[in-house]
């Protein structure tokens, strides 16, 4: 079966093809975002590498840098409630991916991301909704640790 590939205005990439399956329809939008309904996730560095972007498909903004918050922290995990599971018509949770919004300041080794508003996908649909999870997540994650310095290397012995 050949996969049907469409065209895409990008903010970042210009006008790129993707796969059709790489866009997913977001009924409820993005936080302060709620009219775009459709975004397609692009992976410039290869499928299974992050960052990614999610991008509008049908307007160059909002486009997302994103990541998949178990690669930050290998405990993180989603409870959904039932309200939540029925807007993306989830019958179990074997195809579901999630994905964080990154904030990237000018100093990329500032980027934060949000563990509080995960985005949920149902693979199976191609539908995804972000949510606020009750957990104690934090808004602002900072994704890189900062360098230790000169002094404490020393200090260390590892100098």
């Amino acid at each position: 079966m050949t996969e049907k590939l469409v065209k895409l205005n990008t903010r970042d990439f210009g006008e790129i093809e993707i796969a059709e399956e790489n866009i997913f329809e977001f009924p409820n939008g993005v936080f302060a975002f709620e009219d775009v309904r459709h975004f397609a996730l692009i992976s410039p560095l290869g499928e299974d590498v992050y960052p990614k972007w999610l991008q509008s498909a049908d307007a160059l903004i909002p486009c997302f840098v994103v990541f998949d918050p178990t690669i930050i922290d290998g405990n993180y995990q989603v409870a959904l409630t039932e309200s939540e599971k029925a807007l993306l018509d989830i019958k179990d949770d074997t195809n579901l991916r999630y994905l964080v919004i990154a904030k990237v300041p000018e100093n990329f080794r500032e980027t934060t991301v949000n563990m509080k508003s995960p985005i949920v996908i149902n693979s199976d649909l191609n539908t995804a909704a972000q949510f606020i999870l009750p957990h104690d997540y934090t808004f602002r994650l900072p994704i890189y640790k900062a360098e230790v310095s000169i002094e404490a290397k020393v200090e260390e012995g590892t100098v």
